[in-house]
């Protein structure tokens, strides 16, 4: 995941965008309710009903993908600045 968030911090970067990455283990997913969030990348599927949007992280784990998900998440939070 730590490999993940870096890429999205730059990416975010490259588009002069500002993120604060939070790298979560799934025993604290409990405690997370999305409020301040803007989005969640989640590796399995656990959140349902969260107050932003949740995207599977999947491609970061078998690296198919990975740079269009980047893409899509920079542009997610590039809708909401």
């Amino acid at each position: 995941m730590l490999n993940a968030a870096q890429k999205i911090e730059k990416s975010c970067r490259e588009k002069d965008i500002w993120v604060d990455v939070k790298v979560h283990n799934l025993w604290e997913g409990a405690a997370i309710t999305g409020e301040g969030y803007s989005v969640i990348i989640e590796m399995f599927p656990y959140f349902e009903n969260m107050a932003c949007p949740v995207i599977s992280g999947k491609p970061f784990i078998t690296l198919i993908g990975a740079r269009d998900l980047v893409k899509r998440i920079v542009e997610l939070l590039e809708s909401e600045v």
